[in-house]
């Protein structure tokens, strides 16, 4: 058997098919040395900026590092056709027609390039950063992670949203993380025109003082405003200060409920609307023009 081509010289060789074979291995390895290593430093810095009292957010950290590496394998890719011969001379081509070659690889994939550059944009801007508790398109969620194609967020119920950077770069959210998490509580209540207001505002004021979810520390006291008579009922809204969204969740569920106890035993009630039904069968029936010449 003839072992000729396996020797030394030919795997050196990128002009040979073993050699670049062998080429390809050897950079695809320090590509991954070089991700590594740079992820590494990159985590040490971050821990000397955090010991001189600088803040780093994690969503620029995670987003810097996949821009890294994407640099990096590009970088080795660069190299790797500057060495193989075959490679090169495409290389060559590509490059005198680099106008044309943008054009053709821009439109090809614009859409990737979007969400890249929308990607970039989210992590310099920061709208949202990773743990921001928003609510898009309707949904409560929180947001996993942010790579260079798309963010990942978790709504309330543990579903998970692939949305792409650069729609998401165009939404209107409402972040309740950004700059103070702490947020206005507010529940709409209603009694019967029957209740003593003054009453009714006493027992609600009590509970709201109970909730184990306001902001205690708060300079802002939970207040009650009379909005509306409506039809039935007259209208009160209760207002409360909580420390963020999850706390907004918890008061509402549990000021409700103690609420609707509370009135119960103080006899405040709870209208609901009432409806008179008179069937058609019951009601008399229609005089006409005859009856009434008849009658004189």
């Amino acid at each position: 058997m003839n072992t000729g081509w396996l020797n030394i010289k030919n795997i050196l060789d990128p002009a040979t098919g073993l050699g670049a074979l062998f080429l390809a291995i050897v950079l695809v390895f320090i590509s991954l040395w070089a991700c590594s290593v740079t992820t590494r430093l990159a985590h040490g810095s971050n821990w000397v900026i955090g010991k001189l009292k600088f803040k780093i957010d994690e969503t620029v950290v995670k987003y810097g590092l996949r821009f890294k590496n994407l640099l990096i394998w590009m970088l080795f890719l660069i190299l790797y056709a500057s060495f193989v011969p075959g490679l090169r001379a495409l290389f060559s081509t590509i490059v005198a027609g680099a106008g044309i070659t943008a054009l053709v690889v821009g439109f090809a994939a614009k859409a990737s390039l979007a969400n890249i550059i929308s990607g970039l944009s989210i992590a310099v801007y920061r709208p949202i950063r990773i743990g921001d508790k928003i609510s898009i398109e309707g949904e409560y969620s929180v947001v996993e992670d942010i790579t260079l194609r798309h963010t990942i967020v978790r709504s309330w119920d543990y579903k998970r949203l692939v949305i792409p950077n650069s729609k998401l770069d165009e939404m209107t959210l409402i972040n309740y993380s950004i700059i103070d998490p702490r947020m206005k509580c507010t529940i709409d209540l209603g009694v019967s025109y029957d209740t003593d207001i003054d009453l009714a505002r006493e027992v609600i004021l009590d509970e709201a003082y109970k909730c184990p979810y306001r902001d205690k520390n708060g300079e802002n006291e939970p207040y009650l405003m009379v909005k509306s008579h409506g039809d039935f009922s007259i209208g009160m809204r209760l207002y409360l200060w909580v420390l963020d969204i999850d706390d907004a969740w918890s008061a509402r569920f549990w000021l409700l409920e103690s609420i609707k106890k509370r009135f119960d035993r103080e006899g405040i009630e709870i209208p609901f609307p009432y409806r008179t039904v008179v069937y058609k069968n019951d009601l008399p029936a229609p005089r006409h023009k005859n009856d009434s010449n008849t009658r004189s």
